[in-house]
């Protein structure tokens, strides 16, 4: 019964496999057009997009801070490390923001252009609706 059942089963495929009569007369099927028609809806699909990461914490080194100093040259050098400090914590401030407030520029742009596109829609919906 095996041998009966793979003869069936392997029939087909030998039919198409033969050259001849049978075989010449199965088409080809045509191949569809390679540009899809002028009416049809393309859309490119939704990906979600990641958060940005955080941004590093700043390298801004404090001086060490001494309840008195031993001489001017020692308060100097304080007072300059003090100013490197406050220099590298203001420049880090100034980067970030310039970053966050690029970041809320481009949401701020993506929402707008949304919602003149959705206004576009809806006026071309209503004009049609009233017709």
């Amino acid at each position: 019964m095996n041998k009966l059942m793979f003869a069936l089963l392997l029939t087909p495929a030998l039919a198409f496999a033969q050259s001849g009569d049978s075989a010449s007369r199965i088409k080809p099927r045509e191949k569809p057009a390679d540009s899809a028609p002028a009416n049809l809806v393309t859309f490119t699909p939704f990906t979600e997009l990641q958060p940005f990461p955080a941004p590093p914490a700043h390298a801004c080194v404090q001086p060490p801070v001494a309840k008195a100093f031993a001489s001017q040259k020692e308060a100097d050098a304080f007072n300059a490390a003090l100013n490197n400090y406050q220099a590298c914590v203001k420049n880090y401030v100034t980067v970030n923001t310039a970053a966050a407030n690029a970041h809320a520029e481009a949401a701020n742009k993506a929402v707008a252009e949304a919602n003149a596109y959705i206004a576009e829609i809806n006026s071309k919906f209503s004009s049609t609706d009233k017709q």
